[in-house]
């Protein structure tokens, strides 16, 4: 018997409602912007967005339904240390947007990898623009299938039209409507998103018997332990790697990934961007913090009984499948109820797969087709056409992307090491880029060549080897089915002990898995920290090789403000030099406003 439910109809008109509110929010823009077919309308939505609707798409472009879906089971199975990301993102983002934010804006950029083109040369920008289009792609396979595992645990409607329908969707709106589209539909989907997290809330709270309950469950089953300081880098979730791995996610999200960055570029000045970034820190750490104390409300519901452990009744296969599991479970009697929770969990992909779509076609129209057309006529109109035929192109590989990570236990890791391979690389040369007068092209290109190879070394062997780190306890002896198997099993032994006819039907005891390499069983949140570190040894090693000299003067624009700390150069006397400049400047001005109204003076008489 098939254990998965049925929506209802309600259902179903919500959901194809929030797909059609999404469609029409593209169509919308297409209409109004017809007249302003340009690069920078498209493209950066004509930097005139306001702060709201940007600090909306900043929290949900970066997390997607696999927040939803993925952390509430890795709370559930982990504990809440996860939560610790928190306190290391507030910290990131706010250093991003005074360290990075400036440059881009004082070098009018419009992608952030046009700036390493100014800072270090064309090859640069090229290399680390292709390791963003290959991220973003690998990513955005991840981000796609998290709500086709929402669907497929609680319907019939098979994983290949979830595909198709949702990857279909997110790309006609975005191509259609440009970033402004993007952007405004992800308020609409954070609203969803939220909405289905009280939704349930609401019922979860109720059904564990309160917050106390929670509370004691939790503490009983070991999943309260935050301040965990042990130095293992194997165990999934330390206070250490947690921290880390928000605070240089974090830099490296917000201060270079062309993903994020884009939204901050499509406001008038720094200031205002500045302040939708730092304001979004409220909304995302909401999110995280909601979605990892769910899986607390889960674990404390599901106390006695897993629902992995009991999959013969349940259906239930992977943890990632649990909220899923709880929404059909829970509100399949309530019409609607069931259709808005699951409009909201797939929102959250929609909004990052859209961002995403966006991201690329920015990149490859800015970063490699325009570079390669100078010497055409590549007009404004021209320009958009590509950029939306390129949506469309991306969306369809995504799309094929899909169906190659159906198989994987955890969403939460293999999308953290999708981005941790090319992240911590691509922070380490930010950081030499801004904060460093020193490095020529060849020091950066072979840091990065090195850190990357190592990360995606580092990465692929976490992956292909697949060690577990153990779980938490999780209880089954509730479990109904696993009760019968029990007894029928405890028949069966009895019934042996009499008999020796049972001995040739007992099944054979497998040998011992070989111990995998040490490097292979190390968390996935240590990958983008140590790839980080790895390509700043590398390219400091080139350097010193090279010549530690000096390549871009103290007061370059291609330098971050903060860098003026601690960089020679920016001594009194320069700052004299600039103070006496400023004064003469002042001089002049006073004397032209002078000699106008005397003028002014002459003629009236």
């Amino acid at each position: 018997m098939d254990p998965r439910a049925n929506l209802g109809i309600t259902d179903y008109l919500i959901i194809g409602f929030s797909l059609v509110i999404s469609i029409a929010i593209g169509i919308k823009f297409q209409i109004s912007d017809r007249g302003k077919s340009t690069q920078q309308e498209y493209l950066l939505a004509g930097k005139s967005m306001s702060i709201f609707p940007v600090v909306m798409s900043i929290t949900v472009t970066i997390l997607s339904a696999i927040i939803i879906i993925g952390h509430t089971g890795e709370t559930f199975r982990y504990g809440i240390q996860i939560i610790v990301v928190c306190f290391g993102f507030p910290i990131g983002t706010v250093l991003a947007s005074y360290i990075f934010l400036p440059v881009y804006f004082n070098c009018k950029v419009s992608t952030t990898y046009e700036y390493l083109d100014h800072r270090f040369g064309k090859t640069t920008r090229v290399a680390i623009s292709a390791l963003f289009l290959l991220q973003m792609m690998l990513y955005m396979s991840v981000v796609l299938y998290a709500p086709v595992i929402a669907l497929s645990a609680v319907t019939n409607l098979s994983i290949e039209v979830s595909i198709f329908v949702f990857g279909a969707v997110c790309t006609f709106y975005c191509a259609v409507g440009g970033l402004r589209a993007v952007i405004w539909t992800d308020v609409f989907q954070a609203s969803l998103m939220f909405l289905c997290l009280i939704v349930m809330y609401i019922k979860g709270v109720e059904e564990a018997g309160g917050v106390a309950h929670i509370y004691e469950t939790s503490a009983k089953g070991g999943r309260l332990e935050i301040f965990d300081f042990k130095e293992d880098f194997i165990k999934r979730y330390t206070f250490l790697n947690a921290f880390c791995k928000g605070f240089f996610g974090s830099l490296a999200y917000y201060g270079t990934s062309q993903l994020e960055v884009q939204r901050m570029l499509s406001m008038k000045s720094v200031y205002k961007a500045r302040a939708a970034l730092n304001w979004s820190i409220i909304p995302v750490a909401t999110l995280v913090i909601m979605c990892c104390f769910f899986g607390l409300v889960l674990y404390t519901v599901f106390n006695t009984c897993d629902p992995v452990a009991d999959s013969a009744r349940t259906g239930v296969t992977r943890h990632d499948q649990l909220a899923p599991y709880y929404i059909i479970t829970r509100f399949n009697h309530l019409p609607g109820v069931t259709g808005i929770c699951i409009a909201g969990i797939f929102s959250g992909s929609l909004s990052t797969i859209s961002s995403a779509l966006n991201s690329l076609s920015s990149v490859t129209v800015i970063d490699f087709i325009k570079p390669a057309c100078k010497s055409s006529k590549l007009t404004e109109k021209k320009v958009v056409f590509i950029a939306k035929m390129l949506s469309v192109l991306y969306g369809a590989i995504c799309i094929g992307l899909t169906f190659a990570v159906s198989k994987v236990d955890s969403i939460v890791s293999i999308s953290n090491t999708f981005l941790s391979i090319m992240e911590g690389p691509i922070l380490a040369v930010y950081f030499v880029a801004v904060l460093s007068r020193k490095g020529s092209e060849k020091n950066i290109l072979i840091g990065l060549i090195l850190g990357v190879t190592f990360t995606a070394w580092l990465g692929a062997g976490v992956l292909s080897v697949g060690y577990q780190s153990p779980t938490l306890p999780l209880d089954s002896s509730g479990c109904l089915s696993l009760q019968n198997s029990s007894t029928i099993y405890n028949n069966f032994t009895s019934l042996c002990a009499r008999s020796d006819q049972c001995l040739s039907t007992m099944p054979s005891i497998d040998p011992e898995p070989s111990e995998p390499f040490f490097m292979y069983k190390i968390s996935f949140m240590w990958v983008s920290t140590l790839g980080c570190f790895v390509t700043l040894f590398f390219i400091a090693l080139a350097i010193l090789l090279t010549g530690c000299r000096d390549v871009i003067p103290a007061d370059s624009k291609y330098l971050s403000p903060v860098a003026r700390f601690w960089i020679k150069g920016t001594s009194f006397e320069t700052k004299q030099e600039d103070l006496s400049n400023n004064l003469k400047e002042r001089n002049d001005l006073d004397i032209r406003h002078e000699v106008k109204s005397s003028h002014r003076q002459n003629t009236s008489v």
